[in-house]
């Protein structure tokens, strides 16, 4: 074989290997972080906790990750350099805080100049003595509208057909992506709007190997109408109305483009906005498009060289004036919040960035919660770990810094936060450690510190507006950690794992007192809990031995929440079958709408040498589970090509990587139709 045909094999290959996220850059950092292994800067990447289960071909996936992470990571810490004067001002103006999102305490960050903020950051570059320095190909500033763009939505001829009667009926009950917050989209790789199926693909051509948004109209049977390509590393999109919006992550910074697509067949570009650092999440709410991202800053070549300490969005620096600094900050790492107006998505409605580390992201209806890790300072005695907190409020495109908190602990993910009647409850994972100060026997001198005891619990905490902690319960389910957690109104519900699953359900009506109300002891464990109806709660997890902890495959489990003291399991069905499952991890690869009574999703299992990948649909009636349906997925034929199912009606449909979509009948299971890639 040729050298040239090796390497667009290996290409095309490792486009089909699914890395797991624990072993991307940013985790393998920590990870290592965490064991003293190194210390470095490294590109932001979604957090999954290390305790998820591992993915088959996990070695395969390691050897690539650390080929290709280690020249991300290369890559993201040299500086896109195009001199820019500091007088220039940003595509966007600074924009006060509208009467949507103006409070008592929104106010204007304090007046500080680029000098400050390289001044401050210097101090942690001479601590860590990390210095990078470099230069890569500038990205392109803000891209125009493209040839034959509209600005104004006009109707067109195919956007007018008629749907048929059965499509109208079929279309009052349909798949959407499964978020954390009602009324607040998340980006995902799959969109349903009722007729039409948006899903990330990936492209052949001339060129090389690519991604795209494959559009598939479901009226009278399965119909590619586009594919909208030209995209190498897609992270999610959105499709709001008629618009579609399409975040990439490239090298050195990523791209957020806008299509108008009333025409479905032929999407136009309306805007491509070019942000310097790296995309992590994004939410779409009334109307309105919120990015978060993170940009590393570098010394570059002094506080003069602006370009490698200060963010460019859109070919513009960011002025001081949109730049919070916090006094007591320690980093050289930007959260930068863009938003646009999605009904004339020609430019920023606002920008701004802190000075500080991003981690997760939970977005209620009123608020952007951001966490980091806190400090952990190196002292004799008791310490553990630290959840730092900044909130934002949101509306109309306006943010607006409120607040920033501390609690002690980690988080699990998102779902481990929740907003309601002006306090935030979170439950976390504390890891306490005891250090003794290390002694030269021959100096005298103090040379470091030894960790001589340890110990693991979890704790609930409540804090108000100002994100002060007003009430707690500390000390849980020691030597174990949080595995799931979900918030109804004035109870939580969280699960802590270590041989046995303890539900615990917390009675939050007084903030300042909360209480536990009951502790439901069950084999396994559950990874996602998802409300299903008044008074149940779904739990989606893994079997496990109760004597050892040893995981026996995956579970479904049913809790009766009714009377929150007295929590049950009513209904369990094991599925020893399968040992992994996307939906143990990542909220939305679960298919699910208690309306519909519907849930689905892609899980995998092997024995004795035998491999297989089946999307499961289940229904929950008369107090136990009904396995609807066992779909075969062509992912079983196909690598490692994820399938993600959605719902039109009583039609289910799977759709995959490699631009497949299948349609089945959801009472029969029968397969319908087959769009071949």
């Amino acid at each position: 074989m040729k050298k040239e045909d090796i390497l667009k094999q290996v290409k095309k290959e490792s486009r089909e290997i699914i890395i797991p996220e624990s072993l991307y850059p940013e985790q393998m950092r920590q990870k290592l972080e965490q064991q003293n292994v190194i210390k470095v800067d490294a590109a932001e990447t979604k957090i999954m906790p290390s305790k998820k289960a591992a993915w088959k071909g996990l070695a395969a996936a390691a050897c690539f990750c650390l080929v290709f992470g280690g020249s991300v990571l290369a890559w993201q810490h040299f500086d896109v350099r195009e001199p820019i004067s500091q007088e220039q001002e940003p595509a966007s103006e600074w924009v006060e805080p509208s009467a949507a999102v103006e409070e008592e305490k929104s106010f204007s960050y304090p007046e500080i100049s680029y000098e400050d903020i390289y001044a401050s950051m210097s101090a942690v570059w001479e601590e860590q003595n990390t210095v990078f320095r470099g230069m890569v190909e500038e990205p392109a500033a803000g891209v125009p509208l493209a040839d034959g763009a509209v600005t104004e939505y006009a109707a067109s001829e195919y956007a007018e057909e008629e749907m048929s009667e059965k499509q109208m009926a079929a279309s009052d009950s349909f798949g959407t992506t499964n978020v954390q917050t009602a009324g607040v989209d998340e980006g995902d790789i799959v969109k349903n709007d009722g007729r039409y199926l948006y899903h990330l693909v990936q492209t052949e051509s001339d060129q090389g190997y690519g991604q795209g948004i494959q559009i598939v109209d479901t009226q009278d049977g399965l119909k590619k109408l586009t594919c909208v390509d030209g995209f190498e590393n897609i992270a999610e999109f959105y499709v709001w109305e008629d618009v579609l919006v399409v975040i990439e992550n490239r090298y050195q910074h990523h791209e957020i483009s806008f299509y108008n697509i009333i025409d479905r067949k032929q999407p136009k570009k309306n805007r491509t906005f070019v942000l310097q650092g790296q995309y992590t999440s994004s939410r779409v709410a009334d109307g309105y498009f919120y990015g978060f991202s993170r940009y590393y800053a570098n010394p570059g070549e002094g506080e003069q060289d602006y370009d490698a300490y200060i963010p460019i969005l859109d070919g513009a620096r960011l002025p001081a004036r949109q730049i919070l600094l916090p006094e007591e900050n320690r980093g050289t790492s930007y959260l930068v919040l863009v938003s646009v107006d999605l009904r004339d998505p020609s430019d920023f409605v606002q920008t701004t960035a802190v000075v500080s580390d991003a981690e997760q992201y939970y977005v209620s209806a009123e608020n952007i919660y951001v966490t980091s890790r806190g400090e952990i300072k190196e002292t004799e005695g008791w310490n553990c770990d630290k959840t730092a907190l900044l909130k934002f409020s949101y509306g109309d495109g306006k943010f607006a810094y409120q607040a920033k908190g501390e609690v002690k602990g980690r988080l699990d993910d998102s779902f481990s936060l929740d907003e309601y009647d002006g306090y935030l409850r979170m439950v976390l994972t504390v890891q306490e450690f005891k250090r003794e100060i290390l002694i030269d026997d021959r100096t005298k001198e103090v040379i470091g510190y030894d960790i001589v005891d340890k110990k693991q619990t979890n704790a609930l905490y409540v804090l108000d507006e100002d994100l002060k902690v007003v009430g707690s319960i500390e000390g849980l389910a020691e030597d174990e950690q949080i595995y799931s957690a979900r918030f109804m109104g004035d109870t939580g519900y969280f699960v802590t794992f270590r041989q046995t699953d303890p539900l615990f359900a917390v009675d939050l009506s007084d903030p300042t007192e909360p209480k536990i109300l009951s502790e439901l002891k069950i084999s396994g464990f559950s990874e996602y809990l998802h409300v299903y109806g008044e008074d149940r709660l779904l739990g989606i997890g893994m079997e496990a031995d109760e004597e050892t902890g040893r995981q026996k495959g995956m579970k479904l489990s049913m809790f009766d929440i009714s009377d929150p003291a007295d929590v049950k399991e009513i209904a369990k069905k094991n599925l020893g079958d399968y040992y992994h499952s996307e939906a143990l991890y990542n909220h939305k690869a679960v298919m699910i709408s208690t309306e519909a009574n519907l849930f689905g999703f892609e899980a995998e299992g092997s024995q004795k040498g035998k491999y297989w990948r089946k999307y499961l649909v289940f229904s929950y009636e008369n107090d136990q589970f009904v396995q609807e349906v066992t779909l075969e997925t062509k992912a079983a034929d196909s690598g490692y090509y994820s399938v993600r199912g959605t719902f039109i009606g009583d039609i289910i449909y799977l759709l995959s990587a490699d631009g497949s979509v299948q349609s089945f009948d959801r009472e029969t299971g029968k397969q319908l139709e087959s769009l071949k890639p």
